[in-house]
C-alpha cells in the first residue's frame, strides 16, 4: 500500500511543542493548503489539516516556525481513535510529517511578521553564520568585508530538517 503525502501550505496556528513521558518531542500545528476552484466557482478553497512531527523535526519546527510560515511537508496520513473522559470515542486524521522544509527566506519571514504586527510573541532565534577555518590568504570572520558577513547571515541556520531513517516514532517501519 502507498501512504505518502506531499503538501505545501501555511501554518494556521502556532506550533505546540510537548514531550512524551519517554522524552520524545511532539509538535502539532494546523496547515492551510489551497485547492484550485471548482469548475462552477472562481474562488479557491482551503483545506485545514492537522500536522504532527516527532523528535528532532518537532523541536526544529517549534523553534523556527510561526503562524503564517510557508512550509513543505512530506509524510503520511494517519488516523487514530481514543476514548474521551465522557466515554465517547474521539477520532482524528493527521499528517505524520517526517520531513518539513521551510520555504520562506529570512527576509520574507521578517516582512510577513512586520506586516502582521511583529513576531508572534516569541523571540525568533538569530542564525549564526558558519565559521569557516581561515586558510592561507583568507582573513577570519572579523576581517571580512561587511557585505560577505551579511551574505553569510542571510543563508540562515545550518540545520538538518529531516528525521533519520531509524527515528520512527511509532515503531511500525
Amino acid at each position: 500500500m502507498i501512504n505518502n503525502v506531499v503538501l505545501v501550505g501555511r501554518l494556521g496556528t502556532e506550533p505546540e511543542l510537548t514531550y512524551t513521558q519517554s522524552g520524545t518531542a511532539i509538535t502539532k500545528f494546523r496547515l492551510a493548503v489551497n485547492r484550485p476552484p471548482r469548475a462552477d466557482s472562481q474562488q479557491e478553497e482551503t483545506d485545514w489539516l492537522d500536522v504532527v512531527a516527532f523528535g528532532r523535526t518537532a523541536e526544529t519546527c517549534a523553534q523556527y516556525l510561526d503562524k503564517g510560515a510557508l512550509v513543505g511537508i512530506e509524510g503520511r496520513v494517519q488516523s487514530r481513535t481514543w476514548e474521551r473522559q465522557d466515554g465517547s470515542r474521539g477520532y482524528a486524521v493527521e499528517i505524520n510529517a517526517f520531513r518539513v522544509q521551510f520555504l520562506e527566506s529570512r527576509r520574507d519571514r521578517e516582512a510577513r511578521q512586520a506586516a502582521s504586527g511583529g513576531a508572534s510573541g516569541r523571540q525568533q532565534p538569530q542564525a549564526q553564520p558558519r565559521q569557516q577555518p581561515a586558510t592561507q590568504g583568507q582573513q577570519g570572520q572579523q576581517g571580512q568585508p561587511q557585505q560577505q558577513q551579511e551574505q553569510q547571515q542571510e543563508q540562515g541556520p545550518d540545520i538538518d530538517w529531516t528525521m533519520d531513517a531509524d527515528e520512527d516514532p511509532f515503531g511500525d517501519q
